[in-house]
């Protein structure tokens, strides 16, 4: 099965933020985050995230793993989805990749219960 994708780049912004979504099986999206994740550049990430699929065990999965820069407002936009995937019913997960930044904030924001995967 082919995966469909979409490619996505933050307007005003060109080359900060890069958005790619890949639904790999039915009911999953992968959204692949690339450049950097700001203030200026969040509402675009949340717009993406809140236009996935939801509700019926949907899968929606961010992979961060190609984020150079991720700061709090990255965080309050994947809390922001996390809770409208509880409230849809859809399994929200997050794979932070080996960015520092990514890590470090998701570390300390511990109270946030945001699913992260490691690949294997």
């Amino acid at each position: 099965m082919t995966s469909l994708c979409t490619t996505h780049t933050a307007e005003g912004a060109p080359g900060r933020l890069r958005l790619r979504v890949r639904r790999p099986t039915r009911g999953t999206a992968v959204v692949e985050v690339g450049g950097e994740v700001d203030l200026g550049t969040a509402p675009r990430l949340w717009e993406l995230l809140s236009e996935r699929p939801h509700g019926n065990g949907a899968k929606l999965i961010v992979d961060l793993s190609e984020v150079g820069f991720f700061g709090a407002a990255g965080v309050r936009v994947l809390q922001r989805a996390h809770l409208l995937g509880d409230e849809t019913g859809t399994r929200f997960y997050v794979f932070p990749g080996a960015c520092c930044s990514v890590r470090r904030l998701l570390d300390l924001c511990d109270d946030v219960t945001l699913r992260t995967l490691e690949k294997s």
